[in-house]
């Protein structure tokens, strides 16, 4: 019995030791464009904020979490001249070489709020006007 465990780890050692040789790279060996491709992530990421700063390379924004304010920076690859200081924006970027790279920009929308439908019988709240259709409040 312990004969067979012995050979049992044993074998599972050497596989193992097989397995990681195999994920070695080979050194002087060139490496192929693909691998080389694969082997990079790139993350895309997304933020909302107001614009700071905007030069023909940078573009700073500043952003608001849970109370504390934040300021990104982000690389431009070219120039942008739609967005001014003080407009509120949303950014996609991906981080190369610890650097924030912008990819796209918009300006953030604003969402309009809804009016409530006054139904006949309900009382209109102060301040809001009833809608067309609906019947005055009594």
């Amino acid at each position: 019995m312990k004969r067979m465990a012995g050979w049992i780890i044993g074998l599972a050692f050497l596989f193992c030791a097989v397995a990681f040789a195999g994920d070695q790279a080979v050194p002087g060996a060139p490496e192929s464009e693909q691998t080389k491709a694969s082997s990079i992530k790139v993350v895309k990421m997304k933020t909302t904020g107001k614009v700071v700063e905007v030069t023909d390379t940078l573009l700073k924004i500043e952003r608001t979490v849970k109370g504390t304010v934040e300021t990104f920076e982000f690389v431009l690859e070219k120039p942008i001249s739609k967005f001014k200081v003080g407009d509120k924006v949303v950014v996609r970027y991906i981080t190369k070489d610890e650097k924030n790279v912008l990819k796209e920009i918009t300006l953030q929308r604003r969402v309009k709020p809804l009016k409530k439908i006054v139904l006949p019988g309900e009382k209109a709240e102060p301040g809001i006007p009833p809608q067309k259709g609906s019947a005055p409040a009594k």
